[in-house]
């Protein structure tokens, strides 16, 4: 592994992740065609190229594509194309992000021997490494997972076991094959989108009828074998992949069902709506590092607008970077948000946390108003006495 250099192709969601782990151990560039998203890798200490010919000076290509939901069959298709025409003999190129199982091997394959001009298996080698990361989980959680591996044979596999092994604490588990591989990683996302899914509509179904969902889901807790998927109304949720939409389908705007539920509140308690004021508090996704926008906050803030509502947003997580807009939303420095009637904590990041109930009052009119926190993670019990809070 001596002198080895690793290429991150793509900016998407783990491409940092990847970056700054492989980073402790191997030389690493990350290559996107936007140059755009430089300042957020090199204001991390990571190299960035937009030149596609800066990829010939990488042995390993780790294959991690752009954002959600862009990242479909032709977008992973052109970068096949792209990589294949600057690659150098002997690489090694390892994908990660969920295909539906075959992609790798027909498809892929197939257009890097087409561009390169390479033989696979003897020119240059495949794997597939998916990524069980999630932009929620702290950036640690990664390497204590068992990293999952396949190579299209034997000695590939184990190279990149032996790649992989120095980042992951949690261990090398080596797939029987690609398929299994990229099957077992849809199984996976499936099985928690669902879980997810059904979740949301039992927080919205509660929420009807004034029970608090983490209430019953504590509760039910209480038995042995209980899984406890929590809802994530304002998450990316299911997400809905070209390449895999036979796995489920996407489902129903719940930023906006969110809005609504919360417009209607306020009109029972007689507020004016086209006169209100809604600070949001949490805009992009919470893992620290992407600055990627949550969907269902950018739909909840759409809704709201429509019913006349004022809405500033503001999140902490990019106070220091200074961004002015995300996702077309303008954010609002915390220190210049105007009092407000109500506050929506729609992202949790652990900077609203630790700022407890101190940070609503500041933002709310007069110090009493209407506190909605979506992920339930303010302590009730702490709660000031002019304060309404509402949970799902």
């Amino acid at each position: 592994m001596e002198n080895l250099k690793i290429a991150i192709v793509g900016a998407g969601e783990t491409s940092l992740l990847a970056a700054t782990t492989f980073g402790t151990v191997y030389p690493v560039i990350v290559f996107d065609l936007d140059r755009s998203k430089k300042a957020g890798f090199e204001g991390n200490g990571i190299a960035f190229t937009d030149q596609a010919g800066d990829l010939a000076d990488a042995g390993i290509l780790l294959m991690t594509g752009s954002k959600r939901p862009v990242y479909t069959l032709d977008a992973l298709s052109e970068l096949c194309r792209i990589v294949g025409k600057h690659m150098k003999k002997g690489s090694v190129l390892i994908f990660e992000a969920p295909v539906y199982p075959g992609t790798t091997e027909e498809i892929c394959i197939p257009l890097l021997e087409q561009h390169s001009g390479f033989t696979a298996g003897k020119e240059f080698f495949v794997g597939f490494a998916p990524s069980r990361w999630h932009s929620s989980d702290p950036q640690g959680k990664a390497t204590k997972m068992r990293k999952v591996i396949a190579g299209q044979s034997g000695p590939v596999t184990d190279y990149l076991a032996d790649l992989f092994a120095p980042i992951h604490d949690g261990g090398i588990y080596k797939a029987k094959s690609i398929r299994v591989a990229e099957a077992a990683q849809l199984l996976e996302i499936a099985q928690k989108e669902v879980n997810i899914a059904l979740m949301n509509e039992v927080a919205l179904t509660l929420n009807q009828q004034g029970i608090d969902t983490h209430d019953v889901l504590e509760t039910a807790n209480t038995k042995r074998g209980f899984i406890k998927f929590e809802p994530d109304l304002l998450g990316d949720h299911p997400v809905s992949w070209h390449s895999v939409d036979q796995f489920w389908c996407k489902g129903e705007k719940k930023g906006r069902q969110v809005a609504q539920r919360i417009v209607k509140k306020l009109i029972q308690n007689e507020v004016v709506i086209h006169e209100a004021r809604i600070t949001v508090l949490g805009i992009v996704k919470q893992d620290g590092t992407s600055g990627l926008p949550e969907s269902g906050v950018l739909e909840l803030v759409s809704e709201l607008q429509e019913y006349g509502v004022e809405v500033q947003v503001a999140d902490a997580q990019l106070e220091q970077g200074q961004a002015e807009c995300v996702g077309g939303v303008l954010l609002t420095r915390q220190a210049e948000l105007l009092p407000a009637v109500s506050v929506i904590l729609a992202v949790p990041h652990e900077v609203y946390r630790k700022a407890g109930w101190k940070l609503f009052e500041r933002l709310l009119e007069g110090k009493e108003g209407y506190v909605f926190d979506v992920k339930s993670i303010l302590e009730r019990n702490d709660k000031p006495e002019k304060v309404t809070l509402w949970r799902m």
